[in-house]
């Protein structure tokens, strides 16, 4: 899933960037100008599109696994219930049988999927174009004061493994502090349909406040955010510098 989120990430990136480049009248230099060259507005528009595609297909996933997780079913058996209409622990159906039940939560489950993915790769991008606005700059001083050799500035400042790293940390964390109240929903939904008939997801949203104010929406918020941290940490700049060497190397 992931694979496929990115490479249509990079697919409707490349696509804006030749819109705007039309536009303008030029042609790009290179296929990978726009890695460097595209505004964050395309970043956050082709990141949060991809998003959106995907969540058609992750949504029953998530569905189905929420039904593992917390009946200890088989796949097959969760996928049977769902189709059936739920309610095969109670030994009475929920909902009416048909695919719609793999959609259970569909709405805060889209958001999530688009406008968090929105905020996680804009973010990543602003946080790396940051720390090269400030090295170019940096630069630019040492030529001035004569500390470094003009041909040196040719070659354009790099960003460490290191810096990528907390780049895409603080992206994670943006990114599920952005979405964790609608994720709160999401989870509440799919949990919902193991025991009682499906609400809307503004009805789960009003309900959930009814019960424990705004502080409902945070639970869990602290392990979640401390978690997305790592794991972007590591998935963000290993898809960069794939992406980088499938460049160099085609």
């Amino acid at each position: 899933i992931q694979s496929i989120n990115f490479a249509l990430y990079d697919s409707f990136r490349r696509v804006l960037y030749d819109r705007d480049c039309k536009k303008q009248g030029f042609t790009p230099m290179s296929n990978k100008e726009y890695l460097e060259n595209d505004t964050l507005s395309n970043v956050a528009l082709a990141s949060g599109a991809a998003g959106a595609v995907i969540s058609f297909g992750t949504s029953p996933l998530m569905v189905v696994k929420t039904k593992q997780q917390i009946m200890v079913w088989g796949f097959r058996k969760s996928i049977e219930d769902t189709l059936n209409g739920g309610g095969g622990a109670l030994g009475r159906r929920l909902s009416t049988p048909g695919m719609h039940n793999f959609f259970t939560g569909f709405a805060p489950h889209a958001f999530c999927d688009t406008f968090g993915r929105a905020v996680y790769f804009a973010s990543y991008e602003f946080f790396k174009r940051s720390i090269f606005a400030i090295r170019q700059k940096e630069r630019e001083q040492q030529e001035f004061d004569g500390t470094v050799a003009s041909i040196d500035m040719a070659i354009p400042p790099s960003i460490t493994i290191a810096e990528r790293m907390a780049c895409a940390a603080l992206s994670g964390m943006a990114c599920w502090s952005f979405i964790f109240p609608m994720d709160v929903i999401r989870s509440k939904m799919y949990a919902q349909t193991l025991s009682s008939p499906q609400t809307s997801a503004w009805d789960m949203t009003m309900s959930t406040y009814q019960k424990g104010g705004l502080r409902s929406f945070y639970r869990g918020y602290c392990i979640t955010v401390l978690r997305a941290g790592p794991v972007a940490a590591a998935v963000l700049p290993v898809y960069d510098m794939t992406l980088e060497w499938l460049m160099k190397n085609e």
